[in-house]
């Protein structure tokens, strides 16, 4: 194929060196630049050559042609050039009819139409086949059909394609339809599972097809990655259903595609595959192009025929081969065109004589669609002019020679004849009229010229001319085209699109059946003996130029040839056409009648009256003589036949462009005209004789003997031979198109066998023939049958008859042919065809149901663009729309298919949080939650880590969702790797515009993650190893590209009595409303009172604006020292990463909002604070910033309301492990950062102090970004009581402000910075809520832990704030706000007793930096060493540690102004204590006195109102709540008004202050600015709560937070936490629901109840069922929940499933056998979805929930005597299940096989109970006291533990660990791994009552269920 390259490289202009041969020289790989191969897509041709790549050498080119190099320059890509040789596509090629399905691709498809289709295809065949035997060796019908390959396929591919050829090379510039449109649009491709042309171009030699470069092909698949489809039928099938697809789809378009081989299927990492075209098959093979066709020169007359052109090849030389030629034809083996040409030139008649050229016969009038068929019985000139003229034209000639003497005397003027001519010079002049010059004409046929005047089209033409045709009109369409400016175009008949397309027609006609077998009387009158004697006086046939007896030289006239009648053409039986008849009509009624309307939506023509088979007589006339309403009779007969043989359409309709065999009612139905009435008999005549087979008319059956005779006496007396029987084997057919498309199923059924034999066929040498490749895989399927998959061996039966005798291959002998032949009829189906194979009811390929609605699915996401939210919200929810149908269905296997494609919306910013609220629930239904958090949870982190947008975010952050997630993933792996996500919103982390650049760097203070943490130091994005499960990652995941998904709102009333259920009735607490409903997920949060006193999660939303805020996304900082220190205080649990961000100012972009904000009250809700925000007007404000806040503003509302909603479900353990823990380490992200640090609404030149007063200074942004996350903390603290604050914060908090390890000058980092300003907020919130007693209990404990280390940090000398003196400042006045509030609260007194050294320490600071100033301790330059420190000695007389460097930072913070504002209330609050306390006091009073002093004279005292700014009466509605605690607090000592401190007046100036206002901002004292109204409070009582935390549960909550979550263990403790009573029976079966806030119980009383699993009381309470189940009859053994449906299976021989929402039984099934009860049961785990059942007679039955009847029965027994199947496991991925018998013996059969792959002996006892594990791992009880754990192949147990006194008969799963029950009441530990471990402890009669029957660990509280022979159960820790 060296040839192919030169000419790519001189028809497409590239260069040489970007060019590659590919492997086989099936076609070309070219670099080509990207703008290049975008002209040529746009049809537009490049200028000049295709460009080189710059800088790059001939071997980087030849490096970058390779298939495995994907990296390619920038601008440059590769295609791929197949190209066909025009001279090997010159072989005939005869084309078919299309496919009787065609009509009906748009409908679906039913059963009766496969039925009826099949059957009339079958039909079809048969008849064919007779044809083909008995008919077609006489006819020659199919010959008209016979196009050029080359046309063939030009028109197929533009078709298949949708767009045209673009010509290249001589004549490309005014063929190009670049040109002519260049902007016309291209049409679409037929198939998307074709592989797209890039373009289709054509020069002089060559058709070229541009494809774009194929990455993977199939054959990569099945070598280098088949692992892609091993175990899986379906991907196979798959496969196969996309490429029966395209094959199909090219079919319908008459394009065969070729010798496919594994190469030529294209597929991507989905599977979805793409079929490329094997086009060189179209080309001939050498042997054929040698071997000249006769049909070639046909085609070609002006070159091939005339006589000096191969005369000796061409035509007969002697009477041998005449005798020769007339046997042909006779037998059908040369055309009717071809023999009519050779008499033609036998007569003489030369090409382009206008006297004497070769003369056809016209054959149609022209006048109908197709014509109407001429009598050939009578010559043309006697048609046009009748036999009257002719009589009297003869006798007048006759009389006339009579008077003259009959010839004496010379010549006469007249002698007796009909005719003169068969076409004369003027005939001959006008039909070429078109293309004769003007001057030829005029002196030939008029002088004058008058175009006009000349037939102007083709039906005028044969109506006016009394002469014959000429062969232009059935070979030249140029022939119609004018070469005269004043003469039109020569019309073509309006059924013919052009003179191209009506030359094929025509010619047909001249082929057809209805002219073969009357072409001999023509050849008799226009050759033959009708031209003299007698004969041709009786049809008017007498010639003058043959009886004139004229003696003038002349050098044309008539010559005959044949002297005997000439044989008729043998076109088998009249009734055998090539097309077979319609069927009888009273047969086809009754098929009508039960098919059903729909089928056939045509009426038939013909009333009630049966349809009859009636044939032409073979003499029958023409013109007058045929009956009238002969074509009202073809017009009834082919309506009647479309609507019977293609239900109601027709598949045959006449299409002369596309040649179809039966496209012409000339070639079938005229001879069997359909559909006649009987007249006689009227309507009802026929009903007595239904189902009659009329014969045809004119039915002779000696007609065919008596032509052999009269053909027997042509050939002795006219040729001299001797009749010769015809060849056995003819001459070989043309090739036709249904040969290409049966060689196409067979190359598929090859390409399916290599793909089952994919490492067996790597042998066979690279691009092998298809004969080869087919001997090849027939070989292995013989030897190797067992290898072919089950789905598989029916379609490779069927494609490559692997049952039939094989010899040598066809296409050894035929070339492009098929290998072999099809049998007609196989099995009762034709001959299979992709539409055949894709039809569900074709049982050829079993293609799972589902398949078809999988395919819309993945053509939907394909071809849809995705270019905003919008249009990805609509595509998903169409493809949600969709999935529901093809879930319903869909086995494991298909999910395969389809999670990629789920899993690829994810990776779309645009249709990621639309995926996850719609396809994530249905999809992971049908996962299960194994393979959920396998394949789902990375995209789900994704879709929560990287918003693009906030738009509809809200939707991942509803409780609905969040409910979801739980229970669809699992609680364990929610709570590990999802929470963190939902929870970090809250901190407005995901606020910032520029989130990405934050996360681009770090900072010099950048932390790693806390060590002490569940999962480590690890990054969101990274991979997180479960806790617990090592062997399924949810995050090790494939490359998939991610999926999430949804239920609808259609679904959500039952979402909604879920969530019902999450929550405790009763509680006296005031909550957010349970069910929330997706119509309030955008509301506004509401002032109510009823808020818990946490701060509601709308308030000031729009504050988290700024820019540089934290996002937390990355582990926890530097702090792993110190949290490994305090590893039991802070615990484990899913934490939210955090990650340093880059300390940015941003303060210009934020502080215009943040200061609008800040003007409104903080009590009132944002509903009024967005409002007056619009309403001021804030010009830089754009609406997208505000919409941003109003959807940021939805976003917290949302998730807040989940955070609570989560809290009350988890229960306290759960809660404080993982919601808590996460919330207090947000809270130090929400101060992270200069920005966070900065007061709001300050400027420049204002102090921070000049608003509010000691208690509630102005906040920072921080405090607002906390507000969620406080409200939250502080909402968990009201659910489950103070020992939350006490246990749980505290000791966080301790734990924050701890000061690092070793001594000397260190720097904090901006981690611990804002931990130091999280703890003290915090505090200062707890301190609130507090009892009196518990205040003062831990009152020593919150000085020395939190308030002496915060103001060690705060004033150190020594340690500098990474933050400077903004953050010292922040921390100094929270600091002293905290301080003064817990002086409020204890009075005087206790301030004395328990705060005199922390009040002390902090005016201490006061002096020293006072001395360091008097010392002028102040280096002029920084010091190069920032840790250079200084001993400096104090007027105490104590050395203290100094680094100047933090001078500036210490002399900005304790400035004049700190110590006023400072020490006057405190003298205030305190009096004298202060001077007791504070030794120092006089000093920081000589301070504030200096700068009162300093500030008075200006006039403009910014402090005026600081130390007071609720004196004044009108200030008291900011401080509406303090005169009622003041009431009702108790505080300690307190001798305030209220509780607030009044400043005397005349000790402050009375100038007014500018920020005035300022002061009505924050509101009054008690409370920090951020919380308004009610949080202005000195104390609030926590709300009395049904959960809240005391006796046995808050001794197990205490002793859980501190547990470490690395301790994979299970401790018992026997702390009975609940009872549960209700059951009057024992307790044979506990089961707890997947989240763990249900179980379930079943009961001797033939009961199940679903309990509530929320903490109650102290451990004594006793909690009531939520429901009942009491359907059964016996008592219930078993009962669990099918994970998908989240259906409950109980059983007590029989198997109920029902809804544990409603109580509604689903469904039941029962014992086949009634004497045969099922005795065990287990449920697989999704996505399986089948019960497996046990019965007594050891048979094992799977049931699907989703269909009726059995999957499957398997007889375990096998001949062993093994007793009762006692109990069943399945593993968890759903391939095995083990049955233990009452005999001790164990089963494991295979579920995808049934074969046992193992039976032994495993105990000596009855087999209690059994459970499978991950890893293939099976754990058994017995009666004979043992508990064993093996794997299931291995023949020894791997552990095996021996209870010492009774049997072990019930157990569960922790883990690696399993918690054992006996009937002793003794719990049990034991450990599956590495060495054995076992521990026992016995229940005690306090906790446990009765004898234990049943146990269920709950595996996230660490709970157990026990359950009791008196029907109590109890739940224990």
């Amino acid at each position: 194929m060296e040839g192919l390259l030169q000419s790519v490289e001189r028809d497409l202009s590239i260069d040489s060196r970007q060019l590659a041969l590919a492997p086989g020289g099936t076609h070309v790989v070219a670099l080509v630049p990207v703008r290049w191969l975008a002209n040529l897509r746009e049809r537009k041709l490049p200028p000049g050559p295709c460009p080189r790549p710059e800088g790059l050498g001939e071997a980087e080119t030849r490096t970058l042609l390779q298939r495995s190099v994907q990296k390619l320059p920038a601008g440059w890509t590769r295609v791929e050039v197949h190209g066909l040789r025009k001279q090997k596509l010159a072989y005939p090629l005869v084309l078919g009819s299309s496919p009787p399905s065609e009509e009906h691709s748009g409908l679906p498809e039913t059963f009766t139409r496969f039925m009826r289709d099949t059957a009339a295809q079958n039909y079809r065949n048969l008849w064919h086949g007779a044809y083909h035997a008995h008919g077609r060796p006489y006819s020659h019908s199919n010959v008209p059909l016979e196009g050029s390959a080359l046309d063939a396929v030009r028109q197929a591919l533009q078709k298949v394609f949708g767009c045209p050829f673009l010509q290249v090379g001589k004549g490309a510039q005014c063929l190009s339809p670049a040109r002519e449109a260049p902007s016309a649009p291209r049409a679409g491709i037929v198939c998307p599972n074709l592989l797209r042309a890039e373009a289709l171009i054509e020069s002089p030699e060559m058709l070229y097809v541009i494809y774009p470069h194929v990455q993977y092909c199939l054959h990569d698949v099945v070598t280098f990655s088949p692992a892609k489809l091993s175990n899986s039928h379906a991907k196979v099938l798959f496969i196969l259903f996309h490429v029966l697809q395209a094959m199909d789809a090219c079919h319908r378009q008459g394009l065969a595609c070729g010798a496919l081989s594994l190469c030529h299927v294209a597929i991507d990492e989905k599977l979805c595959s793409q079929l490329q075209l094997d086009l060189s098959a179209y080309e001939a093979h050498e042997e054929e192009e040698t071997k000249p066709t006769r049909t070639i020169p046909e085609t070609e007359p002006q070159s091939a025929l005339e006589p000096r052109k191969g005369e000796e090849l061409m035509y007969p030389i002697c009477q041998e081969e005449l005798r020769s030629l007339v046997l042909d034809w006779v037998h059908g083996r040369v055309s009717n065109f071809h023999y009519l040409m050779q008499l033609n030139w036998l007569a003489g008649r030369r090409w382009g004589d206008p006297n004497y050229h070769p003369v056809l016969p016209w054959v149609v009038d022209f006048t109908t669609e197709n014509g109407r068929f001429r009598d050939l019985r009578k010559s043309k000139f006697r048609l046009n002019k009748g036999d009257k003229q002719l009589d009297f034209t003869y006798e007048m000639t006759r009389q006339a020679f009579v008077a003259s003497g009959g010839g004496s005397g010379g010549e006469p003027p007249h002698v007796p004849h009909h005719i003169s001519d068969v076409l004369s010079d003027i005939t001959y002049y006008v039909y070429t009229a078109r293309r004769t010059p003007r001057a030829v004409l005029c002196g030939h046929v008029r002088a004058q010229w008058e175009p006009h005047e000349y037939p102007a089209s083709m039906e005028r033409m044969q109506s006016w001319t009394p002469d014959e045709c000429i062969p232009e009109f059935y070979t030249d369409p140029t022939i119609f085209r004018s070469i005269h400016p004043d003469m039109p175009d020569l019309d073509v008949p309006a059924w013919c699109s052009s003179g191209e397309d009506f030359v094929v027609a025509h010619r047909a006609l001249l082929e057809s059946r209805e002219v073969s077998q009357d072409l001999h009387h023509w050849i008799d009158l226009t050759f033959g003996y009708k031209l003299q004697g007698k004969e041709a006086v009786k049809e008017k046939n007498v010639c003058l130029h043959l009886v004139d007896n004229h003696t003038h030289l002349t050098s044309y006239g008539v010559v005959q040839l044949f002297d005997q009648p000439h044989p008729q053409r043998l076109v088998g039986p009249p009734a055998l056409t090539p097309e077979p008849p319609v069927i009888p009509r009273p047969l086809i009624q009754r098929v009508r009648e039960t098919s059903g309307r729909e089928d056939i939506p045509c009426q038939l023509a013909d009333g009630t009256n049966g349809l009859v088979l009636e044939a032409t007589p073979c003499e029958a006339p023409w013109g007058g003589d045929r009956p009238l309403g002969g074509d009202d009779d073809l017009e009834q007969a082919t309506e009647a036949l479309d609507s019977i043989s293609l239900a109601g359409k027709a598949a045959d309709q006449p299409c002369p462009s596309s040649l179809q065999a039966s496209g012409h009612p000339f070639s079938s139905t005229s001879t069997t005209r359909l559909g006649r009435r009987n007249k006689a008999g009227g309507v009802d005549s026929g009903d007595g004789d239904e189902g009659k087979i009329v014969l045809p008319e004119g039915f002779n059956p000696l007609q065919a003997l008596e032509e052999l005779e009269k053909f027997g006496n042509f050939m002795a007396r006219g040729l001299c031979g001797k009749m010769e029987a015809p060849e056995q084997c003819p001459a070989k057919p043309a090739l036709k198109l249904t040969d290409l498309f049966q060689r196409d199923m067979q190359a598929l059924g090859v390409l399916v066998a290599e793909i089952v034999f994919a490492a067996r066929v790597r042998m066979l040498r690279p691009h092998a023939p298809l004969w080869e490749r087919f001997l090849t895989v027939r070989g292995f399927c013989s030897r190797y049958p067992k290898e072919i998959p089950i789905p598989l061996q029916p379609v490779l039966e069927t494609l490559l008859q692997l049952s039939e005798p094989m010899g040598s291959p066809l296409t050894k002998r035929q070339g492009a042919g098929p290998l072999f032949l099809y049998r007609p009829i196989s099995w009762g189906l034709p001959p299979p065809s992709p539409t055949q194979l894709l039809s569900p009811y074709s049982s050829v390929v079993t293609f799972p149901s589902y398949f078809p609605s999988l395919y819309k699915f993945i053509l939907l996401y394909q071809t849809r663009k995705v270019e905003d939210e919008v249009q990805g919200r609509e595509l998903v929810f169409q493809l949600w729309q969709q999935l529901d149908g093809i879930l319903q269905e869909i086995t494991p296997e298909g999910l395969e298919i389809l999670l990629p494609f789920v899993l690829s919306l994810m990776s779309e910013d645009h249709t990621a949080v639309y995926t996850a609220w719609y396809l994530f629930e249905p999809i992971a239904r049908a996962l299960g939650p194994k393979n959920a958090n396998k394949y789902l949870l990375k995209p789900l982190i994704g879709a929560y880590e990287n918003p693009c947008h906030l738009h509809g975010r809200f939707y991942l952050y509803t409780d609905c969702f969040v409910a979801q997630l739980m229970v669809r993933l699992g609680l364990q792996p929610f709570l590990s790797h999802l929470l963190p996500h939902v929870l970090q919103v809250l901190a407005g982390v995901e606020t910032s515009q520029e989130k990405t650049k934050c996360l681009g760097g770090t900072t010099e203070d950048e932390e790693i993650g806390e060590g002490d943490e569940g999962q480590g130091p690890c990054a969101f994005g990274e991979a997180i190893q479960m806790e617990g499960d090592p062997g399924s990652s949810g995050l090790e995941l494939l490359d998939y590209t991610s999926g999430v998904s949804f239920h609808d709102q259609t679904d959500l009333p039952e979402s909604e009595d879920f969530q019902a259920g999450l929550y405790v009735s009763g509680s006296p607490q005031p909550q957010e409303p349970e069910a929330l409903s997706l119509g309030r997920l955008s509301d506004k949060s509401s002032t109510s009172d009823a808020s818990l006193g946490e701060d509601r999660p709308g308030d000031e939303i729009g504050l988290t604006r700024d820019k540089s805020s934290q996002d937390l996304k990355q582990s926890e900082g530097s702090e792993e020292e110190e949290e490994e220190e305090d590893e039991e205080i802070v615990g484990q649990g899913g934490d939210v990463g955090e990650e340093e961000e880059e300390e940015e100012e941003d303060e210009q972009d934020s502080t215009p909002a943040v200061s609008e904000l800040t003007l409104s009250d903080p009590g009132v809700s944002t509903d009024t604070v967005l409002p007056n925000d619009s309403g001021n007007g804030e010009e830089e404000e754009d609406l997208s910033d505000q919409s941003e806040v109003k959807e940021q503003k939805i976003l917290l509302d949302t998730a807040c309301k989940t955070v609570r909603w989560l809290s009350a479900k988890l229960g306290p353990t759960v809660t404080s492990r993982y919601v808590a823990r996460n919330l207090l380490r947000l809270l130090t992200s929400c101060y992270v950062g200069a920005t966070r640090q900065q007061f709001m609404g300050s400027s420049s030149d204002t102090s921070p102090l000049s608003s509010g007063n000691i208690y509630q200074k102005r906040p920072v942004l921080g405090d607002v970004a906390s507000v969620p996350v406080l409200g939250c903390l502080m909402h968990i603290a009201c659910l489950y009581g103070e020992p939350v604050l006490t246990y749980q914060y505290l000791p966080y908090i301790s734990y924050l402000v701890a000061p690092g390890g070793g001594g000397g000058p260190s720097r904090l980092n901006s981690r611990k910075e804002a931990g130091l300003l999280a703890a003290v907020t915090l505090t200062q919130k707890i301190i609130v809520y507090l009892s009196d007693t518990t205040l003062m209990d831990i009152l020593p404990r919150i000085s020395h832990e939190v308030l002496l280390p915060v103001l060690s940090s705060l004033t150190s000398l020594v340690t500098g704030f990474p933050g400077g003196a903004q953050a010292r400042t922040v921390l100094c006045v929270k600091t002293i706000s905290l301080i003064a509030l817990i002086c409020l609260r204890i009075g005087q007194e206790m301030v004395q007793q328990h705060l005199s050294e922390t009040v002390a320490t902090f005016f201490q600071v006061f002096s020293l930096v006072h001395e360091l100033q008097c010392q002028a301790l102040r280096p002029d330059t920084p010091s190069p060493n920032e840790g250079h420190v200084l001993e400096v000695p104090f007027s105490d007389g104590q050395q203290r540690a100094v680094d100047p460097a933090l001078m500036d930072e210490l002399q900005k913070v304790f400035t004049l102004e700190m110590a006023y504002m400072t020490y006057v209330p405190f003298s205030c609050l305190l009096g004298d204590v202060i001077q007791k306390i504070v030794p120092n006091h006089g000093l920081v009073g000589q301070l504030a006195g200096q700068y009162l002093e300093s500030a008075s004279p200006v006039g403009q005292d910014p402090m005026n109102l600081a130390p007071m700014p609720s004196a004044s009466p009108e200030q008291d509605p900011q401080g509406r709540g303090v005169n009622h605690d003041d009431g009702n607090s108790g505080t300690f000592g307190s001798v305030l008004v209220g509780n607030r401190i009044q400043i005397p007046v005349d000790t402050q100036p009375e100038s007014p202050s500018p920020l005035g206002p300022s002061s009505g901002v924050c509101g009054s004292v008690g409370g920090l600015c951020e919380m308004g109204g009610e949080e202005n409070s000195l104390k609030r009582d926590l709300p009395r709560c049904a959960h809240g935390l005391s006796g046995n549960w808050l001794a197990y909550w205490q002793y859980e937070i501190g547990v470490s979550q690395h301790d994979a263990h299970f401790h018992f403790h026997q702390i009975r936490l609940q009872s549960f009573l209700g059951h009057s029976g024992a307790v044979k079966c506990v089961a707890p629901l997947g989240n763990e806030d249900f179980f379930l119980s079943g009961s001797k009383d033939r009961t199940v109840r679903l309990w509530p699993l929320y903490n109650c009381g102290d451990g004594t309470s006793e909690t009531a069922p939520r429901l009942i189940y009491s359907q059964h009859r016996k008592s219930i053994f078993y009962v669990s929940q099918l994970e998908a449906s989240q259906q409950v299976v109980s059983c007590d021989g029989t198997v109920h499933v029902w809804d544990p929402f409603t109580g509604k039984t689903v469904r039941t099934v029962e014992a086949w056998d009634s004497r045969v009860p099922l005795t065990a049961v287990a449920v697989m785990s999704a996505p399986h979805t089948s019960i497996t059942l046990a019965s007594a007679d050891s048979t094992l039955r799977f049931v699907d929930c989703r269909k009726p009847g059995l999957q499957h029965e398997f007889r375990l027994g096998g001949g062993l005597n093994a007793g009762l199947v006692r109990s069943l496991a399945v593993s968890p991925s759903g391939r095995s299940v083990v049955a233990g018998f009452s005999s001790g013996f164990m089963v494991l059969l295979d579920t995808r096989t049934g074969l046992i792959l193992r039976g032994w002996p495993a105990h000596e006892g009855d087999i209690l109970q059994i459970k499978a594990v991950e890893g293939s791992i099976l754990i058994s009880s017995s009666s004979d006291h043992s508990l064993t754990i093996w794997k299931e192949l291995d023949q020894k147990p791997t552990h095996h533990y021996k209870s010492p006194s009774d049997p072990i008969h019930t157990f569960d799963l922790y883990g690696s660990e399993v918690v054992t029950g006996t009937v002793a009441n003794k719990i049990g530990v034991c450990s599956m791994m590495e060495p054995p471990s076992q521990a026992t402890t016995k229940l005690s009669s306090e906790n446990f009552r009765g004898t234990l029957t049943s146990l269920a660990v709950l595996p996230t509280k660490r709970h157990l269920l026990l359950g009791s022979d008196n029907g109590a159960i109890r739940l224990l820790a």
